[in-house]
């Protein structure tokens, strides 16, 4: 078991799926009230003791008063360390607001409320505190309708207040009843999810090595599972799981985790990492979404501002563009913006963020991302596909991504898009086929029906135009159409998209060409009587063949820009074999060769380059290249400076004439089938 560095009651013996968290001013009395509940003293700082303050995050195991299992964070309240407060928030299911009677609601009060309405927690109720220290009652009646006035039109108004006085116990029943009460209608953490793990500490403890802690926001995690760590991309394992110092091996959702990881260095984690599970988000210096500029924000919101950006646990600055509205925006407003990070930083679409000013750093807004690792501008008319891609319905949303990547994708990438597990894609995007919003093209690649048909009209077009520029080629290639197309992107999406075209007969490949369904390259009679003048050259020169292309043209009386295409047709056709470059022969020359090699070995075994020479009555300059091919293919073997045939001299190759030329090491003809692998 990993000795705990933080302190802890009694081991649980159940699940901590629910947090508690702790908000409101320096010296409200928050962590006293912590310890008053759980016994654990949460300022585990020297520096906190000394000072009197919470500086840090302080984490404490608690059972509401029915035995459900809770954990408790309480967080700073000086102005100071607020950056400290809001990497507590994001592991919040329900918020205890603490308002000190003798002073009532103050500036870190406020903020406080602003950054947990903005970072989206919707629970909890009202503790005010040091009831001991005031003597008049109607003081605090007048307190606590300033905490009313405060909270109205927020997440808090009508919530419960009770007044408590911790070092007495005074109203910790009442308190521990209204918790229990507000923790029933706590929706349960996401345990189906991605697991994310915001780092919110790291630490050393000797004998085991590096440990992290944090709320596992989503998602399950298991001993022994390989982790990777984001920004960073640094792999691990998980050596031991704690849930406040008991081991367990596996954690839910909503628990405060800490992680004993193997196979990395302390020194390379930091907190605002994300422990996650490997393939599936990934860190982004691009963020869009929602944003609200606070009505207490210090100066309007202008274009390119630079701010503090926080999500989960960590904080990265960033430059804000506005999108829509376009112009400053004044305290109180609220549009589309993107967010143009100096750092990476984990996100997915439907997380909060919280922007603060850069100096002097105040909280002054905050939104939802909808969407990570795009470019938007004011360009794109981006609200009404940011707006789409945060839509209720997650099959409505991720029918609104395929429209706008307008070719097929992957349900992987979208999974990585969204942050979601790959199965849970899946069965939205069948729920949105049967809405009539999304087409498979099979293999786990989906596309828009909208996408799906501008992309088979624009195939025709793409086709028509080559075949007319290219007329003597077989097609083009796959790379080059689904570049031409502008569907490329994930291989395995365009390979699809290739596929189901071909079924449907809307495309034909020969060999590794594309083409239009009957397109046959040299159809026309110019052409074919081109090719047979072409022909006729390398068949009347037969083992003396032109040393050019050129002068195959020339020979032939045709223009040389087009010799080369019209000798790649007459190979593909099996009429002309290139041997090297600069070198072609007809299989029946080819033939001619083999027999005349044939007889030389008869004659005196394994023959030189000179005795093959002069056996094939050519120059040394096509005798070698014509050996060599034979190497290729493996009709012969080299052995020192001399060659033994090893095909006789009637069917090298399987029967019939000499088969057209394959690649070096295949040993024999290319396979012409439609069905090759397309990604060639």
């Amino acid at each position: 078991m990993i000795p705990t560095a933080e302190p802890h009651a009694e081991p649980s013996d159940g699940l901590l799926p629910f947090v508690i968290g702790t908000a409101g001013h320096v010296d409200h009395g928050k962590t006293t009230l912590v310890r008053a509940l759980t016994g654990v003293d949460t300022d585990r700082l020297q520096e906190e003791k000394r000072r009197g303050i919470s500086i840090d995050l302080g984490f404490a195991p608690f059972r509401l008063p029915g035995g459900r299992p809770a954990a408790i964070v309480d967080v700073p309240g000086h102005e100071r360390f607020i950056h400290n407060m809001v990497a507590g928030v994001h592991g919040m299911d329900l918020v205890l607001l603490v308002v000190a009677a003798d002073e009532g609601v103050m500036p870190q009060t406020v903020e406080h409320l602003d950054i947990l309405e903005l970072l989206g927690v919707r629970h909890g109720l009202i503790a005010l505190t040091k009831i001991d220290t005031v003597d008049d009652p109607a003081w605090l009646d007048l307190v606590e309708e300033d905490i009313r006035a405060a909270l109205r039109g927020t997440f808090l108004e009508g919530a419960p207040l009770v007044r408590v006085a911790p070092p007495a116990g005074t109203g910790l029943d009442r308190l521990l009843a209204a918790l229990e009460e507000a923790a029933a209608r706590v929706p349960v953490r996401d345990a189906g999810g991605l697991p994310r793990l915001p780092i919110d500490r790291v630490f050393t403890v000797a004998g085991f090595g590096t440990v992290v802690t944090g709320t596992l926001v989503s998602g399950t995690l298991e001993a022994g599972q390989r982790v990777v760590i984001e920004p960073g991309g640094q792999e691990a394992r998980i050596r031991q799981l704690q849930v406040h110092g008991r081991a367990v091996e596996r954690a839910v959702a909503g628990q405060r985790v800490a992680v004993n990881l193997a196979g990395v260095d302390h020194h390379r984690l930091q907190r605002g990492q994300v422990v996650l599970q490997p393939g599936t988000l990934a860190a982004t210096t691009w963020l869009a979404g929602r944003a609200r500029w606070l009505p207490r924000a210090p100066w309007p919101l202008r274009h390119q501002e630079r701010v503090r950006v926080h999500a989960g646990a960590a904080e990265v600055l960033g430059r804000v563009r506005l999108l829509e509205p376009a112009h400053p925006w004044a305290p109180g407003e609220e549009g589309w913006v993107a967010i143009r990070l100096e750092a990476p930083l984990v996100v997915a679409p439907g997380d909060r963020f919280l922007l603060r000013t850069y100096s002097p750093p105040r909280t002054a807004g905050g939104g939802i991302v909808a969407d990570t690792g795009r470019q938007w501008t004011r360009r794109q008319r981006p609200a009404r596909w940011l707006d789409a891609f945060l839509a209720d319905e997650p099959a409505r949303a991720l029918a609104a991504r395929l429209a706008w990547a307008g070719r097929p994708v992957t349900v992987a990438g979208l999974a990585r898009e969204t942050g979601q597990p790959a199965p849970r894609v899946e069965a939205w995007l069948q729920a949105a086929r049967r809405a009539g919003d999304a087409r498979s093209l099979g293999q786990g690649v989906w596309i828009h029906p909208g996408a799906l048909d501008r992309l088979a009209r624009r195939l025709a077009e793409v086709l028509d135009a080559y075949h007319q520029e290219h007329p003597l080629d077989r097609g083009m290639r796959r790379d080059a159409l689904l570049h031409a197309l502008q569907a490329g992107g994930d291989p395995a999406a365009g390979q699809a998209l290739l596929e189901h075209w071909l079924a449907e007969g809307r495309l034909a490949l020969d060999e590794d060409r594309f083409h239009r369904p009957g397109w046959r390259p040299g159809g026309d009679p110019g052409v074919q009587a081109r090719l047979e003048r072409l022909e006729a050259v390398y068949r009347e020169a037969h083992l003396a063949p032109p040393d050019r292309p050129e002068a195959a043209a020339a020979a032939a009386g045709l223009p040389e820009e087009d010799v080369e295409a019209l000798l790649a047709l007459l190979e593909h056709r099996g009429r002309l074999v290139r041997v090297a470059p600069g070198l072609w022969l007809t299989p029946a020359a080819l033939a001619d060769a083999r027999n005349r090699l044939a007889d030389l070995q008869r004659r005196v075994g394994p023959f030189t380059v000179a005795e093959a020479r002069d056996a094939l009555g050519v120059t040394r300059k096509w005798a070698l290249p014509l050996l060599e091919y034979f190497d290729r293919r493996r009709w012969t073997r080299r052995e020192g400076d001399r060659r033994q045939l090893l095909v006789g001299p009637e069917e090298p190759a399987g029967g019939g004439a000499v088969p057209a030329a394959g690649p070096p090491g295949t040993g024999g003809q290319w396979d012409p089938s439609p069905n090759r692998d397309l990604n060639r």
